[in-house]
């Protein structure tokens, strides 16, 4: 079982272009904070100055580099560090702009212009273990002599894409970008050598990796912390500190999490019953299921399931 992979998937995770960007100095930009959303930007061409939250230090970006912000913190962007900057959302606005085209903003200088592609990654209402082990920015650079990166096609495509209004051109541009975000995270793990705690320290350990398999793979058995640390090949002991340690949670804790994940996926966009539901996430009784799901989302079953099948107003 691709673990990271059922992860994203149950996620169900929808990306948003925003727009693509002529920013021509003196200009400056605050983006305002929101939940459950990773916000990304690609320079396409020129550089820019950004700042994540209140207290982080300016990092300049050049072209090829990308940012990518995955709890939606505030952030500003500028043609240098101090500028004064305008709340993006009015300058939309004074645009005429809804979540697409091209922004036009700044001075007249034409030559320095900074162009980007921006959006966002919009994720159901839910905690997880790998959002929560993000970090607040994460950065992939452009550096010239290094080999080719998996990105460097993906970004020329987004590049191609965004410039060319082509047919069918607002899909390609939205898989795009979600496999960028996925290559972003790749990234990320791959350069933190030290990463020692989180869902992805997890993934790659090779015992308690072995016990997430078993989790997503079957998540109707019947999961004790004595069969998944015989999973892991670990004593009862060490696999429930090891589990904790890395995942911040305790085995049955991420078990039942995972299952309330996969009944929400199966509740929005499966024609089963919730009885069917229930057993397909090891419960065998309906009603048992109903109260772990309700004290673990805050919504029943059923209210989650009328709520993906009403009919959208026009």
């Amino acid at each position: 079982m691709d673990v990271l992979s059922d992860i994203l998937n149950a996620l169900r995770f929808e990306s948003c272009l925003y727009f693509t960007t002529d920013f021509r100095p003196p200009w400056g930009l605050s983006v305002p904070a929101y939940r459950n959303v990773a916000r990304f930007h690609v320079v396409m061409s020129g550089e820019c100055w950004i700042r994540v939250g209140s207290d982080g230090a300016p990092q300049q970006l050049h072209t090829g580099d990308v940012i990518l912000i995955p709890h939606g913190a505030p952030h500003t962007m500028s043609d240098v560090p101090q500028r004064p900057v305008v709340d993006v959302s009015d300058v939309l606005r004074d645009r005429g702009l809804d979540a697409q085209g091209c922004l036009v903003y700044g001075g007249l200088d034409e030559e320095g212009a900074t162009r980007l592609v921006c959006g966002h990654f919009e994720f159901d209402e839910v905690e997880h273990p790998l959002l929560n082990a993000l970090p607040s920015q994460i950065f992939v650079r452009n550096e010239g002599a290094r080999p080719q990166s998996r990105l460097d096609p993906i970004l020329r495509l987004i590049a191609e894409e965004a410039q060319n209004s082509q047919s069918g051109g607002d899909f390609v541009l939205r898989r795009l970008t979600e496999v960028l975000f996925v290559q972003t995270v790749r990234h990320w793990s791959g350069e933190s050598r030290s990463l020692e705690h989180g869902l992805l320290a997890a993934i790659a350990d090779r015992h308690i990796g072995r016990s997430l398999s078993a989790i997503h793979g079957r998540a109707d058995e019947r999961w004790t912390v004595d069969t998944l640390a015989r999973e892991a090949g670990l004593s009862r002991t060490v696999f429930a500190e090891r589990f904790r340690d890395l995942v911040g949670q305790s085995p049955l804790h991420y078990v039942t999490s995972w299952r309330m994940q996969r009944a929400r996926l199966l509740l929005k966009e499966s024609d089963f019953s919730i009885d069917r539901i229930a057993y397909e996430v090891g419960y065998q009784s309906p009603a048992a299921f109903a109260r772990v799901f309700r004290r673990t989302t805050g919504q029943t079953p059923g209210s989650v399931r009328r709520a993906a099948h009403q009919p959208e107003l026009q």
